[in-house]
């Protein structure tokens, strides 16, 4: 595990809470503030952050290798969808 890859999975599982908190209308402290609308911004944008660096450090044979970070990405995205 590198660096990265540490960078990677706190990014994906800080974006969680912050999406959570944002569709319950709780506030809570996020980049954009205790808004709602902010804390669902500052969650795609370290989904985003993550997929970059993703999508930089690793090709997609070796993602579909990697499970944690695969089931980390898909839990997520049924959080977002």
């Amino acid at each position: 595990m590198t660096l990265i890859d540490f960078i990677i999975g706190a990014l994906l599982v800080n974006a969680m809470p912050h999406l959570i908190f944002g569709l319950t209308k709780t506030h809570f402290l996020g980049l954009f503030g205790y808004s709602p609308k902010g804390n669902i911004s500052y969650a795609i944008l370290q989904f985003i952050i993550c997929l970059i660096l993703v999508y930089f450090n690793y090709e997609f044979k070796e993602l579909l290798e990697n499970g944690y970070l695969v089931g980390g990405i898909a839990v997520l995205v049924l959080y977002f969808w």
